[in-house]
């Protein structure tokens, strides 16, 4: 299984493996979205692990709009905090590929201590305007320049998981306004915000991508052929990939799903285990798809998490056959931070059993962890349901 170690290069950047750490919220964000002491320990057991690529958690890119009470914030006023977070993190692994996930919640957003807002008209929250988008926008550009002023690789724009970013490319967004109705419109937000982030940019080393849920699994949304429609239909989404390489984006990740309410797409559990197959699929369709028209973005496959101890033969197979370019994990690297380093030693590895502990402790607004191996999240788990 060397292939699953073998290097790969993203844009300047020589990644040293197939392993990537998705972004997990850890919830444990302090001072204004500035990372904790067990933020940055979080991401130094990461580190120690070996991932040949770490995408730090969902941040946003302004105050008004969290899906987590202790979300990290990526301003001008949180920099500072930031850099010493990357500092800290290339002082355990001076190799790693480091991404950072920049978000706006949107529907997503926390009611008791954050803005909930749609861009759909009669969805539920605050209607944004036309030009409370425009300042969206403006925001998630600032937040791409002060990540690579604070030392990060590259962003991960995210347009997944029922946000913002997803919001705006489904056929249910049907706002009169530039932003919406007809799918120029619908990618209207995607191709402005990428295109003044790359000629603002200091260096052309900084790398671009952007996570997107392939199917979301309801009415109308990403991954169907219209506003009424709920069969999978995955002709325009796929066209956004194009629109991804045509913009000279570097990477897409490859999701499903909506965690809040279509949670088994996203993440399959013992019962819904199958479902994995479909992050495969989605996976090799986009891959397929850039080799026949001679793209260049490189895809990231999800949801390897599912598979426990078989993911390694699984992560085998998918690059052997050049159905994906890169493994990506969220629920493992709670379980085990030190799964790449573990299995290229011998190591026992910690393997989730898909619980989803850590999901009930995100939805519950604590401290987000594994409940099964780590020790202080047992105990947060138990006060919660004490």
């Amino acid at each position: 299984m060397s292939i699953i170690f073998e290097p790969i290069t993203i844009r300047s950047k020589t990644i040293p493996n197939r392993f990537l750490a998705q972004p997990m919220e850890g919830n444990d964000g302090e001072n204004g979205g500035q990372p904790s002491q067990r933020t940055i320990n979080r991401y130094i057991d990461l580190a120690k692990g070996e991932w040949g690529t770490i995408i730090i958690e969902a941040s946003s890119i302004t105050e008004k709009s969290l899906a987590r009470i202790n979300g990290l914030i990526v301003n001008k006023k949180n920099l500072d905090s930031l850099k010493q977070l990357v500092e800290t993190i290339r002082m355990h692994n001076d190799k790693v590929c480091l991404l950072i996930q920049i978000t706006h919640a949107g529907e997503r957003g926390g009611p008791s201590f954050s803005e909930v807002t749609t861009i759909t008209p009669g969805n539920a929250g605050k209607y944004l305007s036309t030009n409370e988008i425009e300042e969206i926008k403006s925001y998630f550009i600032q937040g791409a320049l002060l990540a690579e002023e604070a030392g990060i690789d590259g962003i991960d724009f995210k347009m997944c998981h029922g946000y913002t970013g997803g919001e705006m490319l489904r056929p249910s967004n049907t706002r009169e306004d530039k932003w919406g109705g007809s799918f120029e419109n619908r990618t209207r937000f995607l191709k402005e915000t990428i295109g003044e982030i790359k000629s603002a940019l200091r260096t052309k080393d900084f790398i671009l991508g952007s996570r997107i849920s392939f199917f979301e699994g309801i009415r109308g949304g990403c991954g169907t052929a219209g506003k009424d429609e709920i069969i999978e239909d995955l002709s325009q989404i796929l066209d956004v990939v194009r629109i991804m390489d045509d913009l000279g984006m570097d990477y897409i990740n490859v999701s499903a799903g909506i965690p809040a309410s279509t949670v088994a797409i996203t993440r399959p559990t013992e019962v819904s285990k199958p479902l994995v197959l479909n992050h495969l699929r989605y996976t090799k369709t986009v891959k397929d798809l850039i080799k026949k028209e001679k793209r260049s973005l490189k895809v990231i496959g999800s949801a390897y998490s599912t598979y426990k101890d078989e993911a390694p033969v699984i992560m085998e197979e998918m690059l052997r056959k050049d159905y994906v370019d890169i493994c990506g994990f969220g629920r493992q690297i709670l379980a085990d931070p030190l799964t790449p380093k573990k299995l290229k030693t011998g190591e026992k590895i910690n393997w989730c059993v898909l619980c989803s502990g850590c999901a009930k402790l995100m939805v519950a607004q604590k401290n987000d962890g594994c409940i099964v191996y780590n020790d202080y999240y047992k105990e947060v788990n138990k006060s919660q349901t004490a």
